[in-house]
Order: structure tokens, then C-alpha cells, then sequence
């Protein structure tokens, strides 16, 4: 991704293993405040599913590509993408909106 003048929006989609559901919320839930506070974070809201609890969604929405690419590397998003396996069923789905 280069820099552009325009904000980058990302939706991020994932569903919890069974049993998992509780625990993958809280991990999710801990994101929130700190990549609020990240450089060029204009948004980063956690929402769940209706009527699907196992499935969780954020819509980010970010100043610069370069500001999302540095919030990836962050102590916070590394220490949850360790411990996604044991509560991810299946991937993680990223989808990148101008």
C-alpha cells in the first residue's frame, strides 16, 4: 500500500472457535483502547454479529495505509495475532476500503 491523501477504512472479519466465543471477545475488546490511541487511528469499533455471537467484525478507519501497517507491528495487536489460533475458527479476514 502507498500514502494517498485519502483515510484507509478496513473491516476485519473472525469467528470464534466453539466455547471460544467469551475469550475471543476480551481479546478483542483489549485492542480497542489502545489502537485508539495509535497514530492516525481515526476509528477502530468492535462489533458483534446480530444473531451471530461466535462472529466478530472491527471497522477501522485509519489517516494513512502507513499508520495501519505501524499498528500491526504494535505490542498489543502481536501478543493477540500469538494467541489467535487458539481462538479463531478458521482465518481472519481483512478487506481494504478507499
Amino acid at each position: 500500500m502507498t500514502s494517498t491523501n485519502t483515510p484507509l477504512t478496513v473491516i476485519a472479519r473472525m469467528r470464534a472457535k466453539d466455547g471460544r466465543e467469551a475469550a475471543l471477545h476480551d481479546a478483542l475488546a483489549a485492542l480497542v483502547a489502545p489502537t485508539r490511541q495509535a497514530p492516525g487511528c481515526l476509528a477502530y469499533d468492535l462489533h458483534t454479529e446480530v444473531g451471530e455471537p461466535a462472529r466478530f467484525w472491527f471497522h477501522e478507519v485509519w489517516s494513512r495505509p502507513e499508520d495501519h501497517a505501524a499498528n500491526l507491528k504494535s505490542p498489543h495487536i502481536t501478543g493477540f495475532l500469538g494467541q489467535a489460533a487458539n481462538l479463531l475458527d478458521g482465518e481472519l479476514e481483512v478487506h481494504f476500503l478507499d
